[in-house]
């Protein structure tokens, strides 16, 4: 939707979030309270809030729980050209990608699980990793998370 002041919005009401392009090529993504609190007068959003669009493909994620329980995430970026991205898990689901303006989010339900993003003729796999708090040992590689005796793994820390 658009309101009168050039700001085009997409709900994300699988995880309560939204996505906001204004016309002059600024964007952010923010939660469902965010955006209540700017509607009812508690915040307002100033220059920092935004993001000026750069051109730069590489995608952002949020995400939910991990430990095998089926959660939320989020991946959002910049669209450089007319192209839709592609966003695959794992487990070869792809989940719906919209666009708003010149950036794009895709939202899903699953286990927690490595994703592929293709946009502008170019690969990326989110460095999604369980917090360093979960984790009793391993680290994080560049194809999402790994545990020592995985394959692609470095070694042992």
């Amino acid at each position: 939707m658009a309101d009168d002041s050039g700001l085009l919005e997409l709900a994300l009401p699988g995880i309560g979030h939204w996505l906001q392009w204004r016309s002059d090529g600024s964007w952010r993504e923010l939660n469902d309270a965010q955006r209540r609190d700017e509607l009812d007068g508690v915040h307002v959003a100033n220059a920092d809030d935004w993001v000026a669009w750069s051109g730069f493909i590489q995608p952002q994620g949020r995400g939910g729980e991990w430990g095998g329980v089926s959660t939320w995430w989020l991946l959002c970026g910049e669209v450089p050209d007319d192209t839709t991205p592609t966003v695959v898990l794992e487990d070869g689901t792809r989940p719906p990608v919209h666009v708003l303006g010149r950036v794009w989010a895709c939202e899903w339900r699953a286990a927690a699980q490595p994703v592929t993003v293709h946009v502008a003729g170019q690969q990326f796999t989110p460095p999604f990793a369980e917090p360093m708090y979960r984790r009793s040992y391993g680290w994080r590689s560049g194809r999402g998370w790994w545990r020592p005796g995985s394959a692609g793994g470095r070694g042992s820390r």
